[in-house]
């Protein structure tokens, strides 16, 4: 061999392996923070289904009491997407946070059952918003989704929503808390409404659904990520999508089937014979301008507004209509 032919040998010998092939490579990982409600029922269809595998993504997710929860890990980084309901987001944008709405999530259905529903005791005489004045009502977080919906409630029923004291219990307890005459009224979500009624039906009642009274079909929940992250890893973003909509598509072929009941009872802990009479609620996946412009319209009433960017600007490319 000349010296010519070692040098190539060599400079050969000393390149790097070749890199192996993308589905060798170690999958992307997500953790998305959630709470254990109807609204989720796609994103753990997509995982159980293995449509993330099938993107290369990894979802791990953390179950917090209520969407606002989780937003401020998502500002620490502790988690790339979290599933919040509108109002927390546009909250968190209007005190600068970068939050950006890059899926759909949930919103009412246009009929009764819906979503969310109030309860009180029977016998207690509140029958309406007029009756709560004075009076301590349960919402999951304050100035949240459930809560705006509530306040309108309350108001669109004849009470002062300025008057009505709330407070803050999580789903999974608020039947308990009701029951027991810790509070005077709760806004339940679906499916703890049902088994609120399940399980204390002789003591509690359902005396209104809040947002079919107020604005039927409204927006509920989306998902979020960074600004930042999003320009950065947009591609991943791209995929988490496609998985999450193949979710909503097997849920929205499943409405109504053993295999989605035992779904959301393995995340909801809600045992699935409380689980045949649920409403579900719809599962958009995409967010419109008018959907985020009617919440802070909304919020603005109820004592949340203050300046917020257009409503176009903080929609990512995968939520776009």
């Amino acid at each position: 061999m000349d010296l010519a032919t070692r040098r190539a040998a060599l400079s050969l010998a000393a390149l790097p392996l070749a890199a192996p092939p993308l589905l060798a490579q170690a999958p992307t990982r997500l953790r998305v923070s959630v709470i254990p409600v109807l609204d989720v029922a796609p994103l753990h269809a997509a995982i159980r289904e293995g449509y993330f595998t099938a993107e290369g993504i990894e979802i791990d997710t953390s179950t917090t009491a209520g969407g606002a929860t989780g937003l401020p890990g998502l500002v620490a980084g502790q988690f790339r997407v979290v599933f919040s309901n509108t109002v927390s987001i546009l909250l968190g944008i209007r005190e600068g946070l970068d939050f950006r709405f890059i899926a759909g999530a949930a919103a009412g259905t246009a009929n009764p059952p819906d979503i969310f529903a109030i309860l009180t005791r029977k016998g207690s005489g509140i029958v309406s918003g007029k009756e709560l004045e004075g009076k301590r009502i349960a919402s999951n977080t304050r100035n949240n989704i459930v809560w705006l919906r509530g306040m309108a409630w309350v108001e669109k029923t004849g009470g002062d929503w300025r008057r009505v004291t709330t407070v803050e219990v999580p789903f999974p307890q608020m039947a308990d808390a009701l029951a027991g005459g810790q509070i005077d009224a709760g806004i339940f979500s679906e499916p703890f409404a049902s088994g609120a009624l399940a399980t204390h039906g002789d003591r509690l009642e359902r005396i209104g659904w809040p947002i079919h009274e107020t604005a039927p079909g409204s927006t509920v929940a989306q998902y979020v990520a960074m600004k930042e992250d999003l320009d950065r890893n947009g591609e991943v973003f791209d995929r988490f999508a496609r998985a999450l909509f193949r979710g909503v598509d097997w849920v929205d072929a499943n409405r109504g089937t053993p295999a989605l009941l035992e779904l959301i009872a393995g995340f909801s802990r809600v045992p699935v014979e409380r689980l045949r009479q649920v409403a579900l609620p719809t599962y958009p996946k995409s967010v419109s301008v008018a959907e985020v412009a009617e919440v802070v319209t909304t919020m603005s009433r109820y004592g949340m507004g203050g300046r917020y960017p257009a409503p176009a600007s903080l929609i990512h490319r995968t939520a776009a209509v």
